[in-house]
């Protein structure tokens, strides 16, 4: 790993165009043009709490357990932050507020004032810890949210491990990544293809150590925390569903023209039963 290749590598992603057939295979040819890819990992503990979003567009309620679970394969056709098509990953939250705001950019492109949203959320508690993939910034200035602050230091402390020739092409590289991984995407798929191919090379390298990648929310300036959780760790052995509650969202017109979100009302599920895919309202 030299700075010639992290540029060189570098400029090949962002010559990328997101429309040609072989953009994603471009950016995974790009990051092995690197070699001795870097990978930081954490340890999320057994007992972390995480929150998952599911939006419906009409005043209905999920009659089952894998409606508010990850994904089946087939019906994930877009990128996104960590996964290419036809890739499901378990995407939740540390908390509410983060797990919210992750539609609140897509529910004011799309809603009109006066309109509602219905959301349910889910509550997960984890059984095993979560050995995950994370990625920060390599300036200290820079590092403005918890996230960033705390596992700053803990990218100080390896790159001081690296040997020096490689540093300074570490540093570059990270900060490359940092930028990709902070920047909005909603409109950028090329920005998708880049992260996420970054974070399906990543996870191969960590040889079955990590099972998600660990970020900050976007939207939430950074001061909330995503995860996106492999399919084969997103199991009731891994994961524990403990809470099930259905939002209503009215949608109204605040002092600056925006759009505002207050809750209206709520529904807590009576019941759940995992094994044969039930929830009873």
């Amino acid at each position: 790993m030299t700075v010639e290749n992290v540029n060189s590598a570098i400029a090949q992603l962002e010559a990328i165009n997101p429309i040609e057939e072989y953009a994603y295979e471009k950016a995974i040819l790009a990051y092995l043009t690197i070699k001795k890819l870097p990978v930081l990992l954490s340890d999320i503990p057994e007992g972390t709490i995480v929150f998952r979003t599911r939006t419906h567009e009409i005043d209905n309620l999920f009659t089952t357990v894998s409606g508010i679970s990850i994904s089946p394969n087939e019906f994930v056709v877009n990128f996104a932050r960590c996964n290419r098509p036809f890739q499901s990953k378990f995407y939740c939250s540390e908390n509410r507020p983060t797990s919210f705001m992750e539609l609140v950019e897509n529910w004011a492109d799309t809603k009109q004032f006066g309109e509602k949203v219905y959301v349910t959320i889910s509550r997960w508690e984890l059984k095993k810890k979560l050995t995950s993939i994370f990625i920060t910034t390599p300036d200290r200035e820079k590092r403005i949210s918890e996230f960033d602050i705390h596992y700053g230091s803990v990218m100080e402390s390896f790159i001081k491990k690296c040997e020096p020739e490689i540093r300074d092409a570490t540093i570059i590289f990270y900060r490359y990544l940092f930028g990709k991984f902070r920047k909005p995407a909603k409109d950028d798929p090329k920005t998708y293809i880049i992260t996420t191919a970054y974070c399906n090379l990543a996870l191969s390298h960590s040889k079955g150590q990590a099972s998600g990648i660990y970020y900050p929310s976007v939207p939430f300036g950074g001061q909330g925390v995503n995860f996106a959780i492999n399919s084969n760790f997103a199991t009731s052995e891994n994961m524990e569903l403990t809470n099930i509650l259905r939002n209503e969202m009215s949608i109204s017109e605040n002092t600056n023209g925006m759009h505002s979100f207050t809750e209206t009302g709520r529904q807590e599920a009576i019941s759940f039963d995992i094994i044969n895919d039930i929830i009873e309202w």
